[in-house]
């Protein structure tokens, strides 16, 4: 029903006011006492997971992270609770989003999630599709690349060699090319039967694995870390166009000062000309002069 304050009498307001702020008061009390309660089962968990550390002799990094996490939710619960024991104003708006954090941390400890049938968690999915993707892009961006340094191995070892047969001398290191690019060329092919057999990624792994533990040259080197690294190296140190952008204030002063520099390289071109030809006209004087006095 609803009620018009302003026909109420001033006393009955009061009091109204004074149980609404009352009752605010409490809830936040609640919500106060039910951080703590949440917080104090996050404790009691976290305590059960990380058992002894003295006897593990270390702690894992993710179990470091919660803790860090449950101190700073414990920091902001405890300026809470001091500040209802003193009387003073605590904002719903803040409590509220503390309550969403231990609620989020809960659900990613496993605290209060129980599966009653078939679910799906879209954000998990999303998650691992979304790092599935990005795993598979850079998997065929690195055999990508193993490819074209095996093609540009082999095009610089044809040259090498149709330069051998000009009677080139061979540099030892372009020997060593060679040697690397023949290599290469003969362990791609089982190589790439092996990645192609239907395994899992484990399964690559392991086959991989024993195969370099028996033959440590087996794989091709355009598909190690080494070289890979090496042309992402090149790439960024690579040249690349560069554009200058300029208001067309700065590009009329640079016409400017084009336009004065080629008008004084004219006048000095002019200038040094006529005194070329005045030096030479002197010369031919002088020989005339000369050749007259003989005669």
């Amino acid at each position: 029903a609803n009620v018009n304050f302003a026909s109420l009498d001033p006393v009955l307001r009061s009091k109204i006011r004074t149980s609404a702020e009352a009752l605010e008061q409490k809830e936040e009390l609640v919500s106060c006492q039910v951080l703590i309660y949440e917080l104090e089962r996050i404790f009691t968990y976290l305590e059960g997971e990380l058992g002894n550390t003295i006897n593990k002799g270390y702690i894992p990094l993710q179990d470091r992270l919660n803790v860090a996490e449950f101190g700073l939710l414990e920091a902001q619960i405890s300026s809470f609770e001091k500040q209802l024991e003193n009387g003073d104003y605590v904002d719903a708006d803040v409590l509220a989003v503390v309550l969403d954090q231990v609620i989020d941390f809960k659900r990613r400890l496993g605290i209060d999630y129980y599966v009653t049938g078939l679910t799906f968690d879209k954000e998990a999915i999303q998650r691992f599709l979304a790092d599935l993707l990005e795993k598979t892009k850079t998997g065929l961006l690195f055999y990508v690349k193993g490819v074209e340094l095996l093609w540009n191995d082999a095009i610089y070892s044809l040259r090498l060699i149709g330069r051998a047969l000009q009677g080139y001398t061979l540099q030892p290191r372009e020997v060593r090319t060679l040697r690397r690019s023949f290599k290469d060329i003969i362990t791609f092919i089982p190589f790439v039967i092996i990645l192609i057999i239907p395994l899992s990624p484990i399964g690559h792994v392991l086959v991989f694995g024993a195969i370099q533990r028996v033959f440590p040259g087996f794989f091709p080197s355009c598909f190690t870390e080494t070289r890979q690294n090496l042309l992402e190296l090149y790439e960024s140190t690579e040249y690349t166009e560069v554009v200058i952008k300029e208001t067309w204030q700065e590009q009329v002063t640079r016409a400017l000062q084009a336009g004065v520099f080629n008008i004084g390289d004219a006048a000095k071109q002019l200038v040094g000309g006529e005194s070329v030809d005045e030096t030479e006209s002197d010369d031919d004087t002088n020989k005339s002069k000369s050749s007259e006095k003989k005669i």
